[in-house]
């Protein structure tokens, strides 16, 4: 199990789980006949049978049509169409060849879509399970505002190790239900601006704790978000 260290508005704390829980999707594809239909994931061709490197071979546009025409240089009739099951992913060079040593970049985009800076990653420690907890800042936003602000990319449910922290959970959905509002929840630790980073080298997001109550059963989400919607700024004339 994943355990997280919050907090509630009077700053007691305790670690509960957290966890992810897909919706099962409720259209599917079938056949005529009703039968589901499956997905797999098959080769599509390798480096060697790659346009790219076909123009490097032929030179010209023309030569690698006619190529193509006669002798079909793009397919690997060993290889394509072939059942992929485990994959890893790899990083490859301009000649399509396996690198096995990288430097990696990160770039920090306007909001107009301007490049503001590159920079190198920065390496991010964990700061959900530490001894400052993940914090209830009171920062309260309305819930029916809030999806016109932020875009979120993933959801987890906190939930309830045992009575005591059903009781202290419990209690923030329904004062968040209660509110019809969003929490924005803070985390400590060096860099990460309140954000909080759930595993070590990880990407920062910033949270809100969203409560639902129904009866004496109660649902707490945690939603995450590295991207805030803003207008595009108008451009003077």
């Amino acid at each position: 199990m994943r355990y997280i260290n919050i907090s509630n508005e009077k700053n007691r704390d305790a670690q509960v789980v957290y966890k992810a829980i897909p919706s099962p999707s409720k259209v599917h594809m079938a056949m005529e006949s009703g039968e589901v239909v499956k997905n797999r994931r098959l080769l599509k061709g390798t480096s060697e049978n790659s346009i790219k490197t076909l123009l490097k071979q032929y030179e010209e546009p023309g030569k690698v049509a006619e190529a193509i025409i006669s002798d079909d240089p793009d397919v690997d009739l060993e290889l394509e169409g072939k059942t992929l099951s485990n994959t890893a992913r790899v990083y490859i060079n301009d000649d399509e060849k396996v690198v096995y040593k990288i430097r990696k970049n990160e770039q920090v985009f306007l909001a107009d879509g301007t490049m503001k800076e590159e920079r190198e990653p920065r390496y991010l420690s964990a700061n959900i399970l530490i001894e400052n907890p993940v914090k209830w800042t009171g920062k309260l936003i309305p819930r029916k505002n809030i999806y016109n602000k932020f875009v979120f990319k993933k959801n987890y449910q906190v939930c309830h190790v045992n009575g005591l922290t059903y009781d202290f959970l419990f209690a923030m959905a329904k004062d968040l239900a209660d509110k019809d509002a969003m929490m924005m929840m803070a985390g400590a630790g060096e860099k990460t601006r309140g954000q909080l980073v759930f595993n070590d080298g990880g990407k920062p997001y910033h949270a809100f704790l969203e409560g639902r109550i129904d009866g004496e059963k109660y649902c707490l989400i945690l939603h995450l978000t590295d991207l805030e919607l803003k207008p595009i700024p108008k451009k003077e004339k």
